[in-house]
């Protein structure tokens, strides 16, 4: 089984490029971002948050992305109870998986900050970094139109920059222009690792 990890900034076209890659290539997708929030749910995650954010209005996704995105230090407290989990277990559903696909991609925005692709990388996994300009992004982001601009700004402003995260990088795909010429850049990259 070949483990590809696809991260990227905000709106940089990561979650495209690993559905693409569940269309063409059948990878089984582990997304971690939806990982995270149904951990939420777990009363053991909702606790250790509630310990961290005492002050949380109350248990939404929205009130704790708000809380969450507000600086730095909160972001690290959050990772620190999540990402030991999604560590976890990404490792679980490789074993899950190994037998029912050839490609098992991590698609997570912090896949570098937290670790948790580290020792996949060691081991012969690939990372894939999806950038775009800025302003791309943020006017993606906000045609989405589940954030404020607020709320985008903030994101873009504490997460990685693309140049910091490159050098963890495998391979960097620039997503300025069309899904056509995106696809075509990923199967070259696909061809390449498998």
């Amino acid at each position: 089984m070949n483990i590809i990890g696809i991260t990227g900034g905000i709106a940089s076209g990561k979650s495209t490029v690993s559905l693409y890659l569940q269309d063409k290539y059948k990878a089984y997708i582990f997304d971690a971002d939806k990982e995270a929030k149904a951990l939420l749910k777990s009363s053991f995650v909702k606790d250790k948050i509630l310990q961290a954010f005492p002050n949380l209005e109350d248990f939404s996704t929205t009130s704790i992305a708000q809380e969450v995105f507000k600086n730095s230090e909160s972001q690290a407290k959050i990772n620190n109870i999540i990402h030991p989990i999604i560590s976890d277990l990404i490792l679980e559903r490789i074993n899950e998986k190994k037998d029912l696909h050839d490609i098992f991609v991590v698609d997570a925005a912090l896949i570098i900050e937290s670790g948790i692709f580290e020792q996949h990388q060691k081991s012969g996994a690939k990372l894939i970094l999806v950038i775009a300009d800025e302003e791309l992004r943020f006017k993606r982001a906000l045609h989405r139109g589940d954030l404020k601009e607020e709320t985008i700004k903030n994101r873009i402003r504490l997460q990685m920059k693309d140049d910091e995260k490159s050098k963890y990088s495998d391979y960097v795909v620039e997503n300025n222009s069309s899904e056509l010429e995106l696809f075509s850049k990923i199967d070259q990259i696909i061809t390449k690792i498998i």
